[in-house]
């Protein structure tokens, strides 16, 4: 059995190609970002990254994407540090691997409707922190939840669920970026 073929290279590449291409645009590429960043992609711009998603304290989050970043990072596809001494976080910038690690996955980074997602989700979403990708993020999950389950949805229906879900985030900022999600034709949801 080819060895290559058991290994993700794909997921691999994805990482580094993101750390690449956020590092210039992105004040604070960390790991909730990345999660957040590599769930739009799967869910929003239908990106088979090969990770599953479920909600978790900081919204979307994949067991699977977290492992593989460690392991991205080990064999020096990225370098994950700390943010800062007075803030709690991490940044995620190119390795001194990352060429290489994105060539052994370039079929798939470089294919154009891949390429075109990464390329949308940093112009529209990279400038965005954490915590506004976490709820940006925690918006669309509850909207494709909601019709998963076959659930007709309104915006009020997704800003009352947000607001239990993120309590931390006040009604107005909730509205303001569920509109934006809606404005850009993100939600499934009427109205």
């Amino acid at each position: 059995m080819d060895s290559y073929a058991l290994v993700p290279w794909n997921r691999y590449a994805l990482i580094t190609e993101l750390a690449r291409r956020l590092e210039p645009t992105s004040s604070q590429f960390g790991k909730t970002a990345l999660q957040k960043i590599v769930y739009l992609l799967t869910d929003l711009f239908g990106i088979p990254t090969g990770y599953e998603f479920e909600f978790y304290n900081y919204g979307p989050f994949s067991s699977q994407l977290h492992h593989d970043l460690d392991l991205v990072a080990h064999i020096g596809g990225v370098v994950v540090e700390d943010y800062s001494a007075e803030f709690a976080g991490y940044v995620i910038s190119p390795g001194e691997r990352a060429d290489a690690l994105i060539e052994k996955g370039a079929e798939f980074i470089h294919s154009s409707e891949v390429d075109k997602a990464i390329s949308r989700v940093v112009d529209e979403f990279g400038d965005f922190n954490a915590s506004e990708l976490e709820l940006r993020a925690t918006i669309l999950f509850v909207d494709r939840d909601l019709a998963a389950r076959g659930k007709p949805t309104n915006k009020d229906d997704i800003l009352s669920i947000v607001q239990k879900l993120k309590p931390r985030f006040d009604k107005l900022t909730i509205e303001s970026a569920l509109e934006g999600m809606a404005t850009g034709e993100y939600l499934r949801c009427s109205n």
